[in-house]
């Protein structure tokens, strides 16, 4: 299915707002733990299973060799959702809500689940949790925390920071120095282990959040030519496209005439917030197929990754 829930995925959202097509559950409150679990459907374990590999010799009783590969199998549908060698550790769907659960208990209460799920048959599972909200530059940007699991073999444990700018609903990803925006955290089964990711996640989350105000701030201050500067976000291949040079006039546009923004109107934190509004709706580029928003909101925005290079050296 092209919006990646198949036939046993199931996901909830505690903000009010169905995700993906109108799929899943929506409550009134943020839940706990253990309800989570059970209202995304993810109260499931996942094992290793060995693989075997047909042998072709004469004579031989047993046709079928160990291939030194085994299975991880969705105990409860009985679903192969990845091949792996004998060393790789499964983290379950339980130790990823610890996971989640030491950040929350260190934070005592202000960071609550958003929204949780998985995708492709339990290959790939999400928690969204939602941080304390900033004032920045007079406006309330939502801070969130999100974590992504595979049991595919591919990856491991992920985690990042993502921002929202609440008056126009547009995503704020920002590169900043000493504070990285995303991390992985390596596959463990003990306690002591999964204890210290966490708190190194909080710490990087933190120090992302407590950066941000200072960048945005060097932004607003820098002056600039909003027709100069935002073609320099693409390249030359792409402006000779219709669909760059709609994508310029557009980020001109909300940069010059959004009412939002007009206190920002011709500084660099002005046409920063103009891409990301460009970027986080649909339409956009990035969005052109609805069912990849969430995919996009943990990845990032190649384009505004892009903006925030260029306007932090523009002159």
């Amino acid at each position: 299915m092209a919006h990646q829930i198949m036939e046993n995925d199931w996901m909830f959202s505690a903000n009010g707002i169905r995700p993906w097509h109108g799929l899943g559950s929506v409550i009134d409150k943020a839940p706990s733990t253990e309800e989570a679990i059970r209202i995304a459907k993810l109260d499931w374990s996942v094992e290793k299973m060995p693989l075997y590999a047909k042998q072709e010799v004469k004579g031989k009783k047993d046709p079928y060799l160990d291939s030194g590969y085994q299975g991880l199998i969705r105990t409860d549908i009985g679903f192969c959702t990845g091949v792996v060698k004998d060393r790789y550790e499964i983290v379950q769907n339980i130790e990823a809500f610890n996971f989640v659960d030491d950040i929350m208990a260190a934070e005592k209460g202000a960071v609550k689940y958003e929204t949780a799920g998985s995708l492709y048959n339990g290959k790939k599972i999400f928690l969204l949790v939602r941080m304390p909200d900033q004032n920045l530059l007079d406006d309330v940007i939502e801070n969130y925390l999100f974590f992504t699991n595979s049991h595919d073999g591919l990856s491991s444990v992920k985690a990042g920071v993502s921002n929202v700018r609440v008056v126009c609903d547009n995503t704020l990803q920002m590169a900043l120095k000493g504070a990285t925006r995303s991390w992985s955290a390596p596959h463990t089964k003990t306690v002591k282990q999964k204890q210290q990711e966490a708190i190194h996640s909080l710490k990087l989350a933190t120090a992302y959040i407590k950066e941000m105000p200072k960048m945005a701030e060097k932004l607003v201050a820098k002056k600039i030519k909003v027709e100069k500067v935002i073609p320099l976000f693409f390249t030359a291949a792409e402006l000779e496209k219709s669909a760059g040079q709609e994508a310029v006039a557009k980020i001109t546009a909300i940069a010059n005439f959004k009412p939002d923004l007009a206190n920002f109107k011709g500084t660099a934190w002005g046409v920063y917030n103009a891409v990301a509004d460009y970027v986080s709706h649909p339409g956009s580029k990035e969005f052109r197929s609805h069912d990849r928003k969430m995919d996009t909101f943990f990845k990032g925005f190649p384009l505004l990754e892009k903006a925030q290079k260029v306007l932090a050296m523009a002159s």
